[in-house]
């Protein structure tokens, strides 16, 4: 049961980044020092970080089903969200910092990624 809980608590994180994203591109990197002033700038937040995360709770939702398909399904996600946080600590690296918002980010895909593959 904690497994399902994990997962189901992992879709509604990228559920909520998704459907902010395609309601809310101004808004939503703003924490990040990322303005969304162009049309094709809000098109290509509302397809990245709208439309993919989306897609993502949608097959973490489907995994909870019983299919074969699930374990690889958690599987991928688990480590798709791992190789986030693991891209945001190559950029502190190298650029020898990391600000409020992405150090908060990291934290939340380490722990999605745990969720996801407690559920496997």
């Amino acid at each position: 049961m904690t497994g399902t809980l994990g997962i189901i608590a992992s879709a509604l994180f990228y559920a909520v980044i998704g459907v902010n994203a395609v309601l809310r591109p101004r808004d939503l990197l703003q924490g990040f020092g990322i303005t969304a002033e162009s049309a094709d700038s809000r098109n290509e937040i509302r397809a990245v970080y709208g439309g993919f995360p989306l897609v993502v709770a949608g097959l973490l939702l489907f995994s909870l089903g019983g299919s074969e398909l699930g374990p690889g399904i958690l599987f991928a996600l688990a480590l798709a969200s791992a190789g986030m946080a693991g891209g945001r600590i190559v950029s502190a690296v190298i650029d020898r910092r990391m600000g409020r918002h992405p150090a908060i980010f990291t934290v939340l895909e380490l722990i999605v990624a745990a969720l996801i593959a407690n559920g496997i």
